[in-house]
């Protein structure tokens, strides 16, 4: 039996993974990175099919630029860290995205005046109340940001007053809030139109969670990473290998050694142990405390805890390559389409496997190395619920024909059309990621489950800690790049994010 001894082993290599590893890496620890897959990135990964170049479920992230709100721009701080800023393109989009409900047009721009000055102009008797609440958000996103910084520093007595609104919002879902200052039923829809992005509506989702997403993309910019987001994922694993890391994969891990309430490594499935006194898992939570390391293992009231978290819904996505004129169609890179004014009704619809809405996005419309000149590709993205009373082997043909008929209204000629076509269900988001009911972005983001609530990336086993979107601060790429952030600095004891920047300089 081959034995490997290692300072830190990494399972998954989902962006939340990859950070941590590669900031650990490039912090002078010996990194290993375990993947089951053939390919790094989780939700990120891209892949081919015939000529065309596909995202299997990104379609934006922000935090890549040189500007934003204090606090912001986690991803290119990331990359600048381990020497890889550089060798990507993000490509901004502004605007970020398109909104369509009950006969309304808008699009959306990466500025709080800038939405401002569109939505007010649609609803100037809202136009102050609009501007107060993108305030709120701004503020919230900025107290969201500082969050961890605030908490380490030894100015714990003005914990309330550096973090008020946090306090005062923290139970608090977005339709608890937005009342105080919206009133219209169409302005409330456009305003929450990226809700699919959580997967909650706004009477479910937490405000707080909600106005960190919204800021991300209109203070700190939306990005596209030019060749698809396959290339982040892949200057991640650069990262990790120049400072010294390796990642190995199609390995599958099955089981995490503990002794004594401390980790000792990882056996593979190939039978090879790795020996660690760290483990940070990038996997599915269920699966790792109750597979990999056993429930024996953790105090009966986490267990408990974990029991009662509730899971996000799933996707379902149809891939398709176009030789329809989707500039002359008026397309969009993102597009949200809505039927229906009310979202939860929106959502409801969703857990019962009905169409009254789709995020619709074309990225060769701001990337044309994705498809052969004159062509498209075209992603149709609906939330979809695992625990649907249906096979999804039976029911798939019959979903994608539903949203492709739901496309076809906001694109006319799009069906026929189609020189490629493919989906992914739930199952397959399953059997990809290994995420449990091929959860989308981990835990649901409700009030109870966000921010203090979720489960922390220390668990309560020495040794061993959690990162993505199965732990602070959440979902999304720049959530689960900020989860890897603050795992490598629990690893590393730094309580402050300057430190990791500046022990990352130093080991150049």
């Amino acid at each position: 039996m081959q034995q490997k001894k290692v300072d830190v082993v990494v399972i998954g290599s989902g962006i939340g993974g990859l950070t941590a590893a590669a900031l650990l890496a490039k912090s002078g620890q010996k990194v290993l990175l375990l993947e089951q897959h053939d390919r790094s990135g989780g939700y990120v990964h891209g892949f081919k099919r015939k000529k065309y170049s596909f995202d299997a479920g990104v379609h934006l992230t922000s935090g890549c630029g040189l500007e934003g709100f204090d606090g912001g721009q986690i991803i290119r701080k990331v990359l600048q860290a381990i020497d890889q800023y550089e060798q990507l393109e993000f490509i901004a989009v502004n605007p970020f995205a398109f909104v369509s409900v009950a006969g309304i047009e808008v699009e959306l721009p990466s500025s709080i005046t800038g939405i401002a000055q569109q939505l007010g102009d649609l609803f100037p008797d809202e136009r102050q109340g609009l501007t107060e609440l993108l305030s709120l958000c701004l503020q919230l996103a900025e107290q969201v940001a500082k969050c961890d910084d605030v908490m380490a520093s030894e100015s714990i007595n003005n914990l309330y007053a550096e973090l008020d609104l946090l306090f005062k919002y923290r139970r608090c879902t977005l339709a608890d809030v937005w009342g105080d200052y919206i009133k219209d039923p169409q302005l409330k829809c456009i305003f929450a139109a990226l809700w699919p992005y959580l997967g909650l509506p706004p009477e479910k989702v937490s405000f707080v969670y909600w106005a960190s997403m919204l800021m991300g993309y209109v203070s700190d910019g939306a990005y596209y990473c030019k060749g698809g987001f396959q290339g982040f994922a892949d200057s991640l694993v650069t990262g990790l290998k120049q400072a010294g890391g390796e990642i190995y994969f199609k390995n599958k891990v099955k089981k995490i050694h503990i002794c004594d309430n401390k980790v000792q490594g990882v056996l593979l499935v190939s039978g090879e142990v790795i020996h660690a006194e760290t483990v940070i898992a990038n996997a599915d939570m269920l699966q790792t405390v109750y597979q990999l390391v056993g429930e024996e293992h953790f105090p009966k009231r986490y267990l408990s805890r974990l029991q009662r978290m509730e899971v996000s819904c799933s996707i379902f996505v149809v891939y398709i390559a176009t030789d329809l004129d989707l500039v002359q169609a008026g397309a969009h890179h993102e597009a949200f389409y809505y039927d229906e004014v009310n979202h939860a009704v929106n959502y409801d619809n969703t857990l019962q496997g009905k169409i009254s809405w789709l995020s619709i996005t074309v990225p060769t419309l701001v990337d044309n190395s994705l498809a052969p000149t004159g062509e498209h590709l075209v992603m149709l993205t609906a939330l979809a619920n695992f625990d649907q009373t249906m096979d999804w082997k039976q029911a798939k043909a019959d979903y994608m024909e539903k949203m492709l008929d739901f496309a076809e209204s906001k694109i006319p000629g799009l069906k026929t059309h189609i020189l490629f076509l493919e989906s992914g269900s739930p199952t397959t988001m399953q059997r990809y990621t290994l995420n449990h009911k091929g959860a989308a972005y981990g835990w649901a983001a409700t009030p109870k489950q966000v921010g203090v609530n979720q489960i922390a990336n220390k668990a309560p086993v020495d040794g061993l800690y959690f990162v993505g979107h199965w732990t602070t601060p959440g979902g999304g790429v720049y959530g689960v790049s900020y989860s890897g952030v603050q795992t490598a600095q629990k690893v590393l004891g730094l309580s402050k994010q300057n430190e990791l920047w500046d022990l990352c300089t130093s080991y150049c």
